[in-house]
């Protein structure tokens, strides 16, 4: 989610950059093949039939409404400031038929003294504070907005009790990251600090569908030679595991407005825009996956 000035690849030239990367062909052919669910073993499921947040009230729940940072610190130079229905008296979170939205609206007059002049409000979910995995499959079912200035994302992070010292970013698998005004595009990117500086690996996947008139499944699976990524269950492309990606990671999803990377909202982009999940999965695997 933490955007450089990075050279962006399409998936057309993925097979030539993985021979760059020192990827075998034969290996690279393996792990085209569809997403096979009975080879893996669900460790983590989300179905959303209610929301658990967890707050001071509820400090066991499942999902926490800010980044390991303060709700104070805005990344990218975004718009929009993430708000608690505890903390803030207002939700930008809803479950319905056991689908959850993520609302981004212009700012409420009543927030306007407490979301830092920030002019829309939104909503970040993570599972920092209670489920994390090393390796394995990560899943998000979803249907992301359109409209110019909206960023929906779904990306893992290593899991740490507080920021390291002497890191301005962390190492991070972006799984799906869609820009509303790209309606048959979303991007995958690997960030990783191995070489002592922050360094991307962005992967551009144009489709023939418009992603968002429906749900669709994205995934990776991260193994500790591969990152490959898959669209409802098909290969899109693969890239070698830093050597940094060594820590459990924990699940971030939530909808940006504005910013470095979209733009700023215009007079076409629609309130409230709705990012909808439908279900959010890990897996391991059983042994026996390609």
């Amino acid at each position: 989610m933490k955007k450089t000035i990075t050279t962006r690849y399409s998936v057309a030239v993925a097979s030539a950059l993985a021979l760059l990367c020192g990827l075998p062909g034969s290996s690279l052919a393996q792990s085209k093949k569809p997403l096979v669910d009975s080879c893996w073993s669900m460790s983590f499921e989300e179905t959303f039939d209610e929301l658990s947040l967890r707050n001071a009230a509820s400090p066991d729940g499942l999902w926490h409404t800010r980044y390991i940072w303060g709700r104070d610190v805005i990344i990218n130079n975004e718009q929009q400031f993430y708000v608690d229905p505890d903390e803030h008296g207002y939700s930008v979170f809803s479950v319905d038929d056991s689908v959850l939205t993520i609302a981004a609206v212009p700012t409420p007059r009543a927030l306007r003294g407490v979301v830092h002049g920030q002019p829309y409000v939104s909503g970040v979910l993570t599972t920092e504070k209670s489920f994390s995995q090393k390796y394995g499959r990560f899943d998000i079912r979803a249907k992301v907005p359109a409209g110019q200035g909206l960023w929906s994302a779904f990306w893992l992070l290593p899991s740490f009790d507080q920021w390291p010292a002497g890191i301005a970013v962390l190492p991070e698998i972006d799984v799906m990251e869609h820009l509303g005004h790209e309606r048959n595009t979303y991007h995958t990117t690997l960030h990783t600090n191995q070489t002592g500086k922050l360094t991307s690996h962005p992967y551009d996947h144009r489709t023939r569908t418009d992603l968002t008139k429906a749900f669709h499944t994205y995934s990776v699976v991260w193994t500790p030679e591969y990152v490959n990524w898959y669209l409802d269950g098909e290969f899109k492309v693969r890239h070698r595991t830093p050597k940094d990606f060594t820590r459990p990671v924990h699940f971030l999803l939530n909808l940006a407005v504005g910013g470095n990377w979209p733009g700023s909202p215009d007079g076409s982009t629609d309130f409230p825009a709705k990012y909808q999940i439908d279900y959010v999965r890990a897996w391991t695997d059983k042994g026996n996956c390609s």
